[in-house]
């Protein structure tokens, strides 16, 4: 008999280190134990490039606990948190607590292990180059507009995308400092919420904190408050395993490693709904590649969104930096997308081909867009 539901959404960052079998088989257990209390867990997992909360992210949470709310029994309690999680390369002298404060932690300059999002403006500037490199012909207000300057890009952004500005640094910006970054990501989460008034009557509870992939380990800088049961559970687990388990140690080395993914993958954020490891074992099936079964950092370059299925809408700043920096610098032309089922996926790839850079992209760069979806994949386990 359950007695309440709880709604958590992880606001985490694409890069493919950012998530191991021993995070997915820890959040499997300890959903099952708050189950058995009569507690049940939905989590979701927004992931954009840096993890910056634009207004496609704060769309997405709304998206998705509406769904979460249409699907709930009426008569349960829910509650509501959102996670927002940035990564790093944190020094030895650093406080690792699970709780710990910004002036306690030091970034090591220059790691490969730091989110490619502080460069974020840079790549910003690189996808103003190809624009008007491509010089495409987009439509504007009627007309057929040729993109070839600063100025018509701001058209494009106005048009397209809603956003009176230019692209890189402004629309496209870097992150600042990584310390403070997740804390910065909750303000203009709250200030978002406060606005809104079918979120501000909701309670939504935020956490906010840096994920360490020297000792693969989430830290809290937001002094723990809110204390959040079930989140913390699932990260003083992980830190107990990663300590602990010789095998987990093992799984976890290539989350140290300079991102090298096999495969990027464009899916919807409920991942009950579009299976990360089922998106890997299959690409590596697909290329002869021995693999356990199990899901090893490091193997997919995830982008997820609540809204990707909805072929009219634009997709976010953020969603489309990241989907340039993988086939760009980390060489991903071969890109998974994945629907529950096949109309789904039919949606995801007709958005991308809507959207005027991300089709730009997948045109230059020679893109193999991999239509696959959840229930075709789950047959072949």
């Amino acid at each position: 008999m359950m007695k309440e539901k709880q709604v958590h959404i992880l606001i985490g960052c694409a890069d493919a280190r950012d998530l191991s079998q021993v995070q997915l088989d820890t959040i499997d257990n300890v959903t099952q134990e708050f189950k058995e209390m009569g507690i049940d867990v939905e989590l979701h997992v927004v992931r954009a490039a840096g993890s910056f909360v634009t207004p496609d992210i704060v769309m997405d949470i709304k998206r998705t606990i509406e769904q979460a709310q249409r699907s709930s029994d009426a008569l349960l309690p829910i509650s509501y948190y959102i996670h927002i999680q940035t990564h790093g390369h944190l020094t030895e002298d650093s406080n690792d607590h699970y709780i710990s404060h910004v002036h306690d932690l030091k970034i090591v300059e220059g790691s490969p292990l730091n989110c490619g999002m502080l460069g974020a403006s840079a790549v910003g500037v690189e996808i103003e180059q190809m624009i008007i490199e491509e010089k495409p012909v987009i439509d504007i207000r009627g007309r057929a507009v040729v993109i070839d300057n600063d100025t018509k890009i701001k058209s494009l952004l106005q048009e397209y995308y809603a956003y009176d500005g230019y692209l890189a640094g402004d629309w496209i910006r870097s992150i600042d400092l990584l310390r403070t970054h997740p804390r910065h990501q909750r303000t203009v989460l709250e200030k978002a919420i406060a606005i809104d008034p079918e979120l501000k009557m909701l309670h939504i509870q935020i956490t906010c904190g840096i994920l360490d992939y020297a000792i693969h380990s989430l830290i809290r800088v937001d002094d723990g408050d809110p204390s959040v049961p079930f989140w913390d559970t699932v990260q003083m687990e992980i830190r107990k395993h990663t300590q602990n388990d010789r095998k987990a140690k093992d799984m976890l080395i290539n989350q140290s490693a300079k991102q090298k993914p096999l495969a990027g993958l464009l899916c919807m954020s409920d991942p009950r709904m579009s299976s990360r490891l089922l998106a890997a074992n299959y690409y590596m099936r697909s290329k002869s590649i021995e693999h356990t079964g199990d899901y090893l950092p490091n193997t997919v370059f995830n982008i997820t969104g609540s809204s990707f299925d909805i072929p009219q809408t634009p997709f976010g700043p953020y969603v489309i930096a990241g989907f340039y920096y993988a086939v760009k610098h980390l060489k991903l032309v071969d890109q998974m997308v994945m629907g529950y089922d096949a109309d789904q996926t039919d949606r995801i790839i007709k958005k991308i081909k809507n959207d005027p850079i991300m089709r730009m992209v997948v045109q230059k760069f020679n893109v193999n867009l991999i239509p696959i979806n959840q229930i075709d994949l789950q047959v072949e386990v």
